[in-house]
């Protein structure tokens, strides 16, 4: 997430909680999750269509790196347009706990986000009820859909197939 333009209080302390899930979750999950082995300049190879072109493109605009075994939470931003600040990262997970997601960071950032933006209830709502009009993609095996073209699966994501 970015805190580079945000220093308040809240936005410190929810960077403080996220860091502590990511810690909570890398080692509860570890063993079960299976790295990509992917690149960087293995995504900027893709197809300039492709799923994997676009996460490139994420990560580089965002001074980010792929991380072993975490691989598709940036995907996920990159699927559903959010940014990377503490409150599209909330709206992100309302977005994902809407369509099925139900794991333990899911719910404490979403419920963390609920007790230091209660300004932003709705519109986390809002983005939970967009969350309902689509698939629960979050258990897909996404390496094997790097190559998709990021409107073919977007279109599964919002149940929209052919």
């Amino acid at each position: 997430m970015d805190f580079s333009a945000e220093n308040g209080w809240r936005e410190r302390l929810m960077r403080w909680l996220v860091q502590i899930l990511h810690d909570l979750y890398r080692c509860a999950n570890y063993r079960q999750a299976t790295a990509w082995d992917v690149t960087l300049e293995d995504l900027q190879q893709l197809p300039a269509a492709s799923t994997g072109r676009a996460l490139a493109v994420f990560l580089q605009q965002h001074g980010f790196a792929l991380m072993p075994k975490f691989e598709s939470h940036d995907l996920f931003h990159v699927l559903l347009g959010y940014g990377v600040t503490v409150v599209d990262e909330v709206r992100m997970q309302c977005c994902l706990a809407g369509s099925g997601r139900r794991t333990a960071p899911t719910l404490v950032v979403i419920a963390v986000g609920l007790v230091f933006y209660p300004e932003y209830g709705r519109d986390f709502w809002r983005h939970y009820q967009c969350g309902k009009g689509m698939v629960n993609f979050s258990g897909w095996d996404f390496k094997v859909l790097l190559l998709e073209p990021m409107s073919a699966l977007l279109a599964r994501i919002h149940n929209q197939d052919s």
